[in-house]
């Protein structure tokens, strides 16, 4: 699912900073997002820029301690205030690692938005429904798919029915016209891996 990389920034701070398992699911968010973009019809402009906000979403988990990262149980409370943050410090690095103008503030928004929660109940900010940016909205679902269907550190095995899951997220934790127009899209996702 990779596409080829050409944000030098992008691949410099990944080299330094960035686990290979942080470093593909940022590369599978930013290519599901693509395809989502296209079943909700985004233009081309709007495609490339969402690629990049997609693609950095995550860089700020470069700043979590790897013992909570990386923990292989449930985090505790005061662990899972910690992961929080990384949405904010995705923020920030982005900020760091670009030129710095008003297109790329909006950008960095849209980055510290990804787990705001249509319902109100995301982080940090705990914005919610149509508050919540157009692509932050996008990356939220593909960051979701991504999740729930490949291993992960915690959870060394694929959820059997990612998209009945995804359903009961529907309407709280994602927005339901984005996922509807998308769901004939993660079903064919399914079928090929």
């Amino acid at each position: 699912m990779i596409q080829n990389i050409k944000n030098v920034n992008y691949l410099n701070l990944m080299k330094h900073d960035f686990s290979l398992e942080l470093f593909i699911h940022s590369n599978n968010v930013a290519n599901i997002a693509m395809k989502m973009a296209d079943e909700i019809k985004l233009c081309a402009g709007e495609k490339q820029i969402l690629y990049e906000e997609a693609l950095y979403h995550d860089i700020g988990k470069s700043k979590i301690p790897e013992a909570v990262l990386y923990k292989k149980s449930r985090l505790s409370p005061d662990e899972w205030e910690i992961m929080k943050q990384h949405t904010i410090y995705s923020q920030e690095l982005y900020l760091y690692v670009v030129d710095n103008n008003g297109n790329s503030t909006e950008k960095a928004r849209i980055i510290r938005h990804h787990h705001e929660n249509w319902d109100g109940t995301g982080y940090p900010d705990k914005i919610m429904g149509e508050d919540i940016p157009l692509h932050s909205r996008i990356i939220r679902i593909a960051d979701i798919f991504d999740a729930i269907t490949q291993r992960r550190i915690y959870r060394p095995y694929r959820i059997e029915n990612p998209l009945n899951l995804m359903e009961e997220m529907e309407g709280k934790e994602i927005e339901s016209y984005i996922f509807r127009k998308n769901y004939y899209l993660f079903k064919r996702l399914l079928a090929n891996q």
